[in-house]
């Protein structure tokens, strides 16, 4: 039987930088059933182009993350300005649309600054997260923006009832601006400083998967191929498929919480049960290679119901070396509730849905093309969550066990969270 101090499952980000935290100070072994780590952090490679799992940029905001993060790649880092926009009624607007109203129809625009107005002025606060979306997001930002953008939105983002999904995940990542700022997007200037996302980094070569392979570089405890069919947390025993036993004093999970706590033998049915009540969209990504394409935009969010997809962005306006000279590289995003995709009924929505918005021609400009799925996308954010979170990692704690990282924790998240933790994690493990 192999023994090892701690135990990590899966090579993501924050698999890996928690296993480089431990380099040297304590025998670890990361176990990544892929043949290569990132997780979906990972990029993909056909004919020219270079295709990750959907739009994975880095948004660094603490200094100890974003030193390791930008140490690992070794200059091969980008900084780089947002361009973010909105197609509804037909045209275009910046991001965030709550603020940058500028490019709607007057009516709309209208409709929007004054429910906003309105929805300010009877006090419409954040709240503690607990609120259903549908309701949350009328008293927040008022009738207009919630039917124009809020609503449709997030429908064919999270395939789930929106007077059910609650609002803990808002913060930060939905933009919440003054009276002024709404105003003056409307009527004056776009507003560019609103959003967690204003700024990013992304490597200049190598996709995001240049990460995960700078940070997997000298990692001695990383071993891929290897998958973790069960685990015995009282015995402290793991079962890897095609290797057998792993003895492990701690242990720290990064893959989805609910399939961990299912293969984990000695789990009470209670933990079974809160694990079982944990639900998750699915995202299909169609990666396009196109020739004759001239956008600066890095992505853009289709409210419409005449688009099948939800957000379409250039990853090789991220990086020029995503794609041959004179090409683009395009992510199509389309979410569903877990249902499989008629890929090819789908392709051809999303081609209709690119020419009608202007990204594309023809569909002639299309020389490459792949789609990559993710099966556990979006968790979501409602009132079982909620009550599962709390039993699962009390268990979880009287077992020693850490569980990290957007899926470990389920949680919706961003790359660099996910490092900081590993980070964290391996703190607690050395302690």
């Amino acid at each position: 039987m192999l023994k090892t101090h701690t135990l990590i499952i899966g090579g993501g980000l924050a698999g890996l930088s928690a296993g480089t935290a431990l380099e040297g100070r304590k025998p670890y072994l990361i176990a990544e059933r892929e043949s290569r780590p990132g997780g979906l952090a990972a990029t993909v490679k056909k004919g020219r182009f270079s295709f990750d799992y959907s739009g994975h940029l880095l948004h660094l905001r603490w200094p100890k993350t974003s030193k390791l993060i930008l140490d690992a790649l070794k200059g091969n880092c980008a900084r780089i300005k947002r361009d973010a926009r909105i197609y509804a009624h037909k045209s275009w607007t910046p991001y965030p649309f709550q603020a940058n109203l500028s490019g709607m129809p007057p009516r709309v625009k209208s409709e929007c600054v004054s429910g906003f107005l309105k929805a300010y002025k009877a006090g419409g606060g954040p709240g503690d997260g607990s609120e259903v979306f549908s309701r949350w997001t009328r008293r927040v930002f008022g009738g207009g923006i919630s039917e124009h953008f809020m609503l449709p939105y997030n429908a064919k983002l999270w395939r789930y009832p929106l007077e059910r999904l609650t609002t803990e995940w808002c913060a930060p990542f939905v933009p919440m601006p003054k009276p002024a700022e709404v105003i003056e997007g409307a009527y004056g200037k776009k507003s560019e400083g609103l959003g967690y996302n204003t700024v990013f980094h992304y490597p200049k070569s190598g996709g995001i998967g240049a990460l995960a392979t700078a940070f997997s570089a000298g990692l001695g405890g990383l071993r891929l191929g290897l998958e973790v069919e069960s685990v015995n947390l009282k015995k402290g025993v793991a079962m890897v498929r095609h290797f057998g036993p792993v003895n492990f004093s701690r242990l720290i999970n990064t893959s989805p919480l609910h399939s961990f706590i299912a293969m984990a033998e000695d789990a009470p049915a209670a933990v079974k049960r809160a694990a079982a009540a944990l639900r998750h969209n699915t995202v299909y990504v169609l990666n396009l290679g196109v020739k004759g394409v001239k956008n600066d935009m890095h992505w853009g969010y289709f409210p419409g119901a005449e688009f099948p997809f939800y957000r379409a962005g250039l990853a090789s306006n991220f990086s020029r070396r995503a794609a041959p000279r004179g090409h683009a590289s395009f992510y199509i995003e389309l979410a569903t509730a877990g249902e499989p995709l008629d890929l090819a009924s789908a392709e051809e929505e999303i081609l209709r849905g690119l020419k009608a918005c202007g990204l594309l021609k023809s569909a002639g400009q299309v020389v490459e093309k792949l789609w990559l799925k993710i099966p556990c996308a979006y968790v979501v954010y409602n009132r079982e969550r909620a009550r599962a979170l709390p039993v699962i990692f009390d268990w979880l704690k009287s077992r020693s066990a850490l569980s990290i990282g957007r899926y470990g924790a389920w949680k919706y998240s961003f790359m660099e969270e996910s490092v900081k933790e590993g980070l964290e994690a391996a703190s607690s493990v050395l302690r």
